[in-house]
């Protein structure tokens, strides 16, 4: 009998990983194409991407620790395994600390080193001078030059880009990175990751020959899962998951494709597959959400809610190249921080006006999005009222149209000041967030020859055309559908299609869906 698979979730620690045998999608090679003649090489990439993974291979690497690159890409073109001194910073552990505690915790990190250098451990000096000590102690016991890897260089940052304490922050890491540029002669690389670039932090500003390779095609698989690595690395687990849900393994794959691909890193990426979630959904034989339960981040909700973003219609959008470079203190829209943070992706380029279209990723995605987005229009408890929107889904799946309703009608009783905003728009948004949360595909105010259908949603037997009214009539709204010629763009989709008119009333004593009215068109 085989050996189960290892799969190494929330894993970075690329010795463990190799001497236990968990699987490894190599990514050597390019790890040793973009060392090649560089010194100073900034990495953006979302969270769980695969990060901190590649930070400890290059960390192992440095080390001369030849024996666990043995059989992989890279034995294939390293011959001299140089050992350098390496100096490894984790900034997420900073982020949420206390910011009186965040040097206490930088220095910790420091202490390691200053105690393999033999350095007397002076807590008196800031830590920029303690990691200036370090790097000099470092060059001249080994006489080598140094290895610096800073990992989540922006995580303290991006914690507290809206809560007025972002200068505190800047002030405090500013004093280590500045030391990058000072002891440039004694480094013999600089590797930095993160999710943005801050502009007036030090590591951008003065170090004017950094190399940005985060939207560069010939590393745009340096982290991810391309398709070829997929198969090649995980067939026996998506083998084992097709059986478990009685499919092929084609059809398997193509399950996710939808849910997990699709993350594009510049013009000509391919497609590629979030580790966290595919490693996950593999291991665990369940296609969940996994992304989005380890790597939300609380400002991006802030920043929605800062720019007061037209949930329903965040994507598609097109952004210039120049706009990716823009530090976050200095947005002036959310799609570049949606996009750095991986809750957008490029689908689309056009070389002649050099725009780029950003969409979601991926359903997986897509639905977490609306899941956070429920805390925010539905501050109240929803345990109950999931189950009733879980009822919902299955009912309109079933084409049972009057018991789904009677459930959004149950819902959205349950949630108080819910209709407090009279307007059919802030409703179209509610019902957006709810029914792209549940997996449907959701447009709102699609355009028509004659005028704008309010809500379609898609699944794959049907088309539910949904027409709105406020303290009106459902009949005439049903009815506008109709005169309008609401349906017509689908008629030769080849799904049955279903038309509603609904009536919101906006009475104190209700707020909720008061009536409705539906009629079934075959095509």
């Amino acid at each position: 009998m085989a050996a189960p698979l290892k799969y190494p979730i929330g894993r970075a620690d690329f010795e463990s990983i190799i001497n236990e045998g968990f699987i490894y999608v190599d990514k050597t090679e390019r790890m040793y194409e973009m060392i090649g003649d560089r010194k100073f090489v900034f990495l953006s990439r979302p969270r769980r991407f695969g990060k901190s993974l590649l930070v400890n291979t290059l960390q192992a690497y440095f080390e001369g620790k030849k024996q666990l690159f043995d059989g992989l890409k890279i034995s294939q073109f390293e011959h001299d395994w140089t050992q350098y001194p390496v100096i490894l910073l984790d900034m997420s552990t900073i982020k949420d600390k206390e910011i009186d505690q965040m040097p206490i915790s930088i220095g910790t990190q420091l202490e390691v080193y200053e105690k393999q250098f033999s350095i007397p451990i002076d807590k008196k000096l800031n830590n920029g001078d303690r990691f200036f000590q370090i790097i000099k102690a470092a060059k001249q016991q080994t006489g080598k030059n140094v290895v610096i890897l800073i990992d989540e260089y922006d995580a303290p940052l991006n914690a507290h880009l809206h809560d007025g304490h972002i200068k505190e922050v800047k002030r405090i890491v500013q004093e280590v990175y500045q030391m990058l540029k000072v002891c440039e002669k004694d480094e013999r690389f600089v590797f930095i990751t993160g999710i943005s670039k801050f502009s007036q932090v030090s590591i951008f500003s003065t170090l004017n020959n950094l190399d940005d390779i985060s939207m560069l095609e010939q590393f745009s698989d340096i982290c991810g899962i391309t398709h070829e690595e997929l198969h090649a690395n995980l067939h026996d687990g998506i083998k084992i998951l097709a059986d478990k849900f009685g499919i092929t393994y084609n059809e398997m794959f193509a399950k996710l494709e939808y849910k997990y691909d699709s993350y594009h890193f510049s013009n000509n990426s391919p497609a590629l597959f979030n580790p966290t979630s595919i490693l996950k959904a593999i291991k665990d034989q369940v296609l969940e959400n996994y992304w989005f339960k380890t790597a939300t981040s609380s400002y991006i909700i802030d920043h929605l809610k800062r720019y007061n973003a037209d949930i329903q219609h965040l994507t598609p959008k097109a952004l210039y190249s120049d706009d990716f470079d823009i530090s976050p203190e200095d947005y002036d829209s959310l799609w570049p921080v949606l996009y750095q943070a991986g809750y957008l992706t490029i689908k689309g380029y056009d070389p002649e006006s050099e725009m780029y279209t950003l969409d979601y990723p991926n359903n997986e995605v897509r639905v977490g999005m609306m899941q956070n987005l429920l805390k925010y229009y539905f501050p109240q408890n929803l345990s109950s009222g999931k189950v009733s929107m879980k009822m919902f889904y299955f009912a309109l799946k079933n084409e049972q149209v009057d018991e789904a309703m009677t459930y959004l009608k149950d819902f959205l009783a349950e949630i108080p000041n819910i209709l407090n905003n009279k307007e059919e728009k802030h409703f179209q948004t509610i019902l957006y967030v709810l029914f792209t949360w549940l997996g449907f595909y959701t447009e709102t105010e699609v355009n028509t020859a004659a005028g704008r259908t309010d809500v379609v949603i898609k699944n794959p037997k049907n088309i539910f055309v949904l027409e709105l009214e406020v303290d009106g009539s459902a009949q005439d709204a049903l009815v506008q559908i109709n005169s309008k010629n609401y349906s017509i763009p689908y008629k030769y989709d080849g799904r049955e299609i279903i038309k509603i008119g609904a009536n919101i009333t906006s009475n104190p004593t209700l707020r909720t869906l008061e009536s409705w009215a539906y009629e079934r068109t075959s095509h």
